[in-house]
């Protein structure tokens, strides 16, 4: 595994989606069985060899998007969601992709990573695809269609 060390902790390329998968959905995403093959790139966090954390960069349905994001609960709130999202968007931005969307279950930490609101229309409407009609929607889970231009922005400090 190479990657950005801190401390203990390795961020690197992410070959393994099954294991991606499985530990977005102990996290409490939803895997709507969408092919590998719209994943782009993953990385993953990993603590002692154990993977903590995931992303992936996605194209689906036109749209290139943040996705799985998910750190395992006993390793939060130590900057890995943050740092995995900073991988993510060098990659992005290397690739010449001029924007990403997400469809964000926790927006308070998207928006603090510079996304807006996505206007309601055929976008909005694909990113929350089966949210709507989800028994958690509106109860625990308020996911938002969020958007992030990257071919406006400066890159963050690094």
């Amino acid at each position: 595994m190479s990657g950005v060390r801190d401390g203990e902790l390795v961020i690197g390329p992410l070959d393994d989606l099954a294991a991606m998968r499985r530990l977005g959905v102990a996290c409490g995403l939803e895997d709507e069985g969408r092919a590998d093959e719209t994943i782009a790139a993953a990385w993953g966090a990993f603590d002692d060899g154990e993977l903590v954390g995931s992303i992936a960069l996605e194209r689906y349905a036109g749209l290139d998007t943040a996705n799985w994001l998910a750190v395992r609960e006993s390793h939060r709130r130590r900057g890995i969601a943050a740092a995995l999202y900073d991988v993510l968007e060098r990659e992005a931005r290397a690739r010449g992709i001029p924007r990403l969307c997400v469809t964000a279950r926790a927006p308070a930490f998207w928006l603090d990573q510079g996304y807006e609101p996505l206007p309601p229309g055929r976008e909005s409407d694909t990113l929350l695809g089966g949210c709507l009609d989800c028994d958690q929607f509106g109860r625990e889970c308020e996911p938002r269609a969020l958007t992030k231009r990257l071919d406006v922005t400066g890159l963050r400090d690094s």
